[in-house]
């Protein structure tokens, strides 16, 4: 027996006695040490990011020996804020496959077998899944952001004296206001998420080109045979519409350079409430309940073996 089939067998143990929290903690446990680059390339953005701000040559046409206290904190805060999206971006591209892939994968490679036997429901494996995509991914990006966020304010501070300035009141607000956008963007992204696990589910061979064929000619054949532009206006407002309603009127909340706004202010500009109460968000969360419950039945019944 080598390792691998050794390490299964004894998960498959530890299944049998465990209970439904248990269980599902292992099975995350698993997607993460199946699936690693969920957590491998956010960290390596952020190592590379380290890099170039250690060793990159950092120009800036700043006049930093005119700054004025408020706009040293501004520019600390813009600076805390700015630097964790290629790290969220990168986690995001990388959820996006993940979730078409793994339920495909577990029947192509007929590990679904295993796993089948296994006293572990459909709705328990496919909601882990779901679970590690949504929360664990962006909860672990904004931890290691927070930590590398603190390693490249020092960085910057040595590397352009005088640019910056700490203060832990707005460095508190910045991370706030972080956590608010991440836990804003997992809610209003669920029901793509939970269509991409529903069609890796159903999805036969190809569930990339079939996730791009529909994204893409849906709209061509509606706009081609029906004239109109309903899916495609729907695809766009699914993708940024959140944000509008989130802005509405606040768009530059950093203000000017002259009157730089730390990005903390947004907790006060910004249409926090009206964003998180809004009906299509709540409408899109449960039908990614609808879709991943779908996706569980799917995988029930859809046997490639």
């Amino acid at each position: 027996m080598n390792a691998d089939a050794a390490t299964l067998t004894s998960a498959g143990a530890l299944l049998r006695r465990a209970g439904p929290l248990d269980t599902t903690v292992m099975l995350a446990r698993r997607e993460l040490w199946e699936h690693r680059s969920l957590w491998l390339a956010p960290l390596v953005v952020e190592a590379l990011l380290a890099l170039c701000l250690l060793i990159g040559q950092i120009s800036t046409d700043i006049p930093v020996h005119v700054l004025t206290l408020q706009q040293r904190m501004a520019i600390f805060t813009i600076v805390q804020w700015a630097l964790p999206m290629p790290v969220f971006l990168v986690a995001a591209i990388v959820v996006g496959f993940y979730l078409l892939d793994c339920l495909y994968t577990e029947r192509k490679d007929r590990s679904i077998l295993f796993w089948k036997s296994m006293p572990v429901s459909d709705e328990l494996t496919v909601g882990s899944k779901l679970l590690v995509a949504t929360v664990l991914v962006p909860l672990g990006a904004l931890l290691l952001t927070t930590v590398g966020g603190l390693l490249f304010d020092a960085v910057l501070a040595w590397r352009i004296p005088g640019a910056l300035s700490w203060s832990t009141y707005e460095w508190l607000r910045t991370e706030v206001v972080l956590l608010l956008t991440v836990t804003l963007a997992v809610l209003w992204y669920a029901p793509i998420g939970a269509a991409l696990l529903l069609l890796s589910a159903w999805a036969r061979r190809s569930p990339v080109l079939w996730a791009t064929l529909v994204a893409v000619m849906a709209p061509l054949v509606e706009r081609i045979g029906l004239g109109t532009h309903y899916i495609w206006s729907f695809e766009q407002y699914r993708t940024n519409g959140v944000w509008h309603k989130l802005w509405l009127g606040h768009e530059n909340v950093f203000g000017n350079f002259q009157n730089l706004r730390p990005v903390g202010t947004a907790l006060e500009l910004f249409n926090i409430r009206a964003a998180f109460t809004d009906v299509d968000l709540w409408l899109g969360v449960i039908a990614a309940v609808a879709m991943a419950y779908a996706a569980a039945r799917v995988r029930r019944y859809r046997d490639d073996t």
